[in-house]
């Protein structure tokens, strides 16, 4: 499969300069990438999405081409982020699809700011309970996290059979351009950060799940729930964790398939999205932004 380009483009959004990918025309759709990735990790769903939609990819503060200093992490930082993020770009509303970390941030957005968010997509989200990678965990330990993750910078396309189910069906160029984004200066002090905010040795923090899953199961906005049946990272039981959750959600498990579904099998991830906002449209026009 070709690789698509896009363009870079930024936005000052709180002082700092965000990197994002936009295309296409009519309601707003945001994707948002998760912990240590950046847009490439949705390059084979920006143009598919926005055959029918105004679409925004971003690297999160933090991370990608995007400004590195996030100074204190929070999962309601990062959602008022997000929405002065929509601000800087005149978005009123949008449909939000979030992956690992992104899906926790757009729940939380969803659940923080509901007037801004007309449905919204988890793809492998974290935050829905404790069980998570041991790899991941190591990430929370002073010294040896730093270690780790160095190793996980380094050897990311020869990882390949970790984060995706079919490996084969990864292409070498586009892994080594995620993996190139990946080793950008700050990533990794960013990353251990955040995950540290999230996580321990024993998994995703109680105090931080306690709080969100409150919160989000007071929201009452339409969710797709997507899953990899092979997620190494996020075990699939989370999926229906976020269902039972979840008011007005629905799951789709993928099958022979990881942690990074928009990327492993992106034809079948385009057409489930699609699908789900077509079902539906927000009962308001949303601004459609500027290029």
């Amino acid at each position: 499969m070709d690789i698509p380009r896009y363009d870079d483009q930024y936005v000052i959004v709180d002082g700092s300069r965000i990197r994002y990918w936009v295309m296409g025309k009519g309601p707003a759709l945001i994707l948002v990438p998760g912990l240590a990735a950046s847009v490439e990790f949705w390059q084979y769903n920006v143009g598919p999405l926005a055959a029918r939609y105004r679409v925004h990819a971003l690297d999160v503060l933090g991370f990608g081409k995007s400004d590195k200093e996030i100074g204190q992490f929070s999962l309601s930082y990062a959602a008022s982020f997000m929405a002065r993020f929509m601000d800087a770009l005149e978005i009123e509303r949008a449909s939000l699809v979030g992956n690992s970390l992104g899906g926790v941030v757009c729940a939380q957005t969803a659940a923080q700011f509901p007037e801004r968010v007309c449905r919204l997509i988890l793809v492998g989200s974290a935050g829905l309970g404790r069980e998570l990678s041991p790899f991941l965990r190591l990430w929370s330990v002073p010294l040896l996290g730093n270690l780790v993750f160095r190793m996980y910078q380094r050897a990311f396309p020869s990882l390949k059979r970790w984060v995706f189910s079919d490996s084969r069906a990864i292409d070498d160029e586009w892994l080594r351009a995620a993996a190139t984004v990946l080793r950008t200066p700050g990533v990794r002090e960013s990353t251990l950060k955040v995950a540290r905010m999230g996580v321990s040795l024993r998994g995703q923090r109680e105090e931080m799940l306690g709080d969100f899953r409150r919160e989000v199961a007071a929201m009452d906005i339409p969710t797709l729930i997507i899953w990899g049946r092979h997620d190494a990272a996020v075990p699939v039981v989370h999926a229906y964790r976020a269902r039972d959750l979840i008011p007005n959600s629905e799951v789709h498990i993928m099958e022979r398939c990881g942690h990074i579904p928009q990327v492993e099998r992106p034809e079948e991830f385009n057409g489930l999205v699609l699908d789900f906002l077509g079902a539906s449209r927000c009962p308001e026009p949303i601004t459609e932004g500027r290029p």
